[in-house]
């Protein structure tokens, strides 16, 4: 394994990329680079299911708590600060490993994106911002839908920002979020990089991946994620903002306002999981290029496997 081999160990949330990342960095003298755009976040720990000192053994992890909430923070910000920590930890005659399910992150660092600043047109925007308040988000998500289907199938409702994004993008420049992409990878097909990534997914049955889903949160609930939830709602932060869209959280707000019981969010929150995890699945498999591992190994095995390959 030569030292610009990176390896990038992604999957669906809950599939054990965490304990997985970590003995394979205890074997190869490795740190871990976190690619998860909530574990960003410095207040958000339980319903983001940040790495524990004990589940971290000692690695080191980065690009963990490096914002607050009420910071602004963008996956070209990510990418910057990826690269820096990649040369930063080789420098140091360590291995690198990147580990997360925000495919986003992940995809702009292995084919280095390249973030065309885009003229922000805000009267359309507040016009969108309007219409889902008057309507619904997922009213302006069919707007989506008419226009860029293809972003629409990967950009949920609830993600306001990002729906309005691709609706502002599609209106300016005559081409869809989906067409820029395509012409980035085309770009980056003639593109040498100076790293080689090597991507690890952990593939599951989804019936086993959504009981795991399952008895996380519940054990989510006896660490104290409604009280962290508590706290980003009283924080009144713009309810479109992705910290109160993200997965954990809002599901909860409903409970504190009174309209639904305890039962009812904890069960919707298991649902919304359920949903992100097999959006997350649909997306690395047909975004990235895998190798795959399989998800009913131990995670001896599964770290076994991954060193024979990348040896």
């Amino acid at each position: 394994m030569k030292p610009e081999d990176i390896i990038v160990i992604v999957g669906p949330t809950a599939s054990g990329k965490t304990s997985l990342a970590v003995n394979v960095a205890k074997k190869i003298n490795a740190e871990i680079i976190s690619a998860d755009s909530m574990q960003i976040y410095q207040e958000l720990n339980v319903g983001t299911a940040k790495v524990t000192e004990e589940e971290a053994q000692g690695i080191k992890h980065h690009l963990i708590d490096i914002c607050s909430i009420n910071e602004y923070f963008s996956v070209s910000d990510y990418k910057k600060l990826c690269y820096e920590k990649i040369k930063e930890i080789l420098s140091r005659g360590k291995k690198v490993i990147i580990c997360g399910g925000t495919g986003l992150y992940i995809n702009a660092v292995i084919n280095d994106m390249n973030f065309e600043e885009e003229e922000t047109d805000f009267a359309y925007r507040e016009y969108l911002e309007k219409l889902a308040q008057e309507h619904s988000n997922e009213y302006v998500h069919d707007m989506l839908k008419k226009v860029d289907p293809h972003s629409a199938e990967v950009i949920h409702p609830n993600n306001l920002k990002r729906v309005i994004r691709a609706l502002e993008i599609a209106k300016n420049s005559n081409k869809t979020k989906s067409e820029h992409m395509e012409k980035e990878r085309i770009r980056i097909q003639n593109k040498n990089s100076i790293y080689q990534f090597t991507v690890f997914y952990i593939d599951f049955d989804r019936n086993v991946l959504y009981d795991r889903i399952n008895q996380r949160v519940d054990i989510m609930l006896n660490q104290g994620i409604l009280e962290e939830a508590k706290k980003l709602y009283e924080s009144h932060l713009d309810k479109n903002s992705t910290c109160m869209q993200a997965i954990g959280y809002k599901e909860f707000f409903p409970y504190f306002e009174n309209k639904i019981s305890l039962e009812e969010a904890v069960e919707k929150l298991k649902q919304d999981t359920r949903r992100y995890a097999k959006r997350q699945e649909t997306w690395f498999k047909n975004q990235l290029d895998l190798i795959y591992l399989d998800g009913k190994k131990g995670t001896e095995e599964l770290t076994n496997d991954i060193i024979r390959y990348m040896n």
